[in-house]
């Protein structure tokens, strides 16, 4: 790792949003760190990167084991990015809801951004950058309210936070996606997926590299002041229309 490189760590990292953040940041000249909670997936794309001189790192933790985040974020040198990546989700109308499934979503969702902003913050430095990934979801949607609970929570939390580490020069933003071809889109039936296309204005899905460059936008120390804001890419979904 080279001195001069900020080293930035991205949870989720092994695939999907948080492996395309991953690339763009290292395009950005930073240093990333990988964090998943599935290793094989993480292993097998950090050796990738790797292998093209990419200056990376890969560590297979759960974001809700407080003990793990803290040993690996006192093991780095410094720490000026945390992209809050890793999430859980699952379609399934409020009647059939259960309490566990609630607490799942919600421990590992916002719980376990909460527990990572913290162990961060702790060796931040004025300029660092915190960006939680919610959700466009955040503002309503059908079938999925232990989601929209979680990712309004997210929104929460950043807006809570942006304000205590203001004084410290410590910048927190979100960004929401809306709908991405990740494997939480790939994991609906086919039918569900025609039905939330034909709700965007697009009629199309959005891309990883969409949110990572928005990601980028955030994490960039040329973005200083700017903190406490919610960027929505959704490909228009939430200018008005229906949220259903």
């Amino acid at each position: 790792m080279a001195n001069e490189k900020e080293i930035a760590l991205v949870t989720g990292a092994g695939r999907g949003i948080g492996l395309a953040t991953t690339k763009r940041l290292l395009e950005d000249g930073f240093h990333v760190v990988m964090v998943d909670l599935s290793p094989e997936p993480l292993a097998t794309n950090a050796a990738a990167l790797k292998s093209a001189s990419n200056s990376v790192e890969h560590h297979a933790l759960s974001i809700t084991d407080r003990p793990a985040v803290a040993k690996l974020i006192a093991s780095l040198p410094r720490l000026d990015v945390l992209v809050n990546n890793a999430a859980v989700f699952w379609d399934g109308k409020f009647d059939a809801v259960t309490e566990d499934d609630f607490r799942k979503m919600y421990d590992v969702n916002v719980v376990g951004t909460f527990v990572m902003a913290q162990e961060a913050a702790k060796v931040m430095n004025r300029g660092a950058r915190i960006i939680n990934v919610a959700s466009r979801a955040y503002l309503a949607g059908y079938a999925h309210s232990p989601y929209v609970t979680s990712k309004a929570g997210a929104v929460g939390l950043t807006r809570g936070m942006a304000i205590d580490l203001a004084p410290r020069g410590i910048f927190v933003n979100a960004i929401a996606p809306g709908l991405i071809e990740t494997d939480m889109f790939r994991s609906l039936t086919p039918e569900r997926q025609r039905e939330l296309i034909d709700k965007q204005p697009t009629k199309e899905v959005g891309q990883p590299e969409d949110i990572a460059n928005g990601i980028a936008f955030f994490a960039s120390p040329r973005t200083r002041n700017v903190t406490g804001q919610i960027l929505t890419l959704d490909g228009g979904r939430s200018m008005g229309i229906s949220i259903y």
